[in-house]
C-alpha cells in the first residue's frame, strides 16, 4: 500500500504540474478579459485574485506531492491535517464538477470536452488519493503495508 500511494504521489503531483500550466490558458480559451469587462472594477480584480490563490494552491499541491511526498505519509498530525485539508479541497471541486457548473460551454467543441473529462477524471484521482492519504496517516491503511 505504501508504494501504491508513493506513485499515486508522483502521479498527481506530475498531473498537477499539468493542471498548473493548462491553467495559464484558461483565461484566453474562456474569454475572461471580455465576459468580465462588465463588472465593476473591484469585481474583476476579486476574480483575478482568487483566479490566483486557486492557481496557487494547486502548484503548492503539487510541491508537496513531488517534494514532500515521505512527509504528506508520515503520519504527523500536520500531515493528516494537510491530506485532509486537499483531500476537501478536491472533493469539493469534484462536487462542483457535477452539480456546481453550468458545463454546457465545455460542450461547444471536441478540444473542451476532452478537457472537461480529463479534469473529471483527475479530480476523481485527487479525491482518491488524499482519502487514502487520510486513512493511511490514521492508520486505517497501514494493516495493508508489508515487510
Amino acid at each position: 500500500m505504501e508504494r501504491l500511494l508513493e506513485t499515486g504521489l508522483a502521479v498527481a503531483g506530475w498531473s498537477l504540474v499539468a493542471l498548473c500550466v493548462g491553467s495559464l490558458w484558461i483565461p484566453q480559451v474562456l474569454g475572461w478579459r471580455d465576459r468580465l469587462r462588465g463588472l465593476p472594477p473591484l469585481m474583476r480584480e476579486m476574480w483575478w485574485t482568487y483566479s490566483a490563490y486557486v492557481w496557487a494552491s494547486h502548484a503548492f499541491f503539487a510541491v508537496l506531492a513531488l517534494g514532500f511526498g515521505d512527509w504528506l505519509m508520515g503520519g504527523s498530525g500536520a500531515a493528516t491535517a494537510m491530506s485532509s485539508f486537499m483531500y476537501i479541497w478536491w472533493a469539493v471541486r469534484l462536487w462542483l464538477q457535477f452539480f456546481g457548473f453550468d458545463l454546457s460551454e465545455a460542450e461547444s467543441s471536441r478540444g473542451k470536452r476532452v478537457a472537461k473529462h480529463l479534469l473529471t477524471a483527475l479530480f476523481i484521482g485527487l479525491v482518491a488519493l488524499n482519502g487514502a492519504l487520510v486513512a493511511w496517516n490514521i492508520g486505517w491503511l497501514r494493516q495493508w503495508e508489508t515487510g
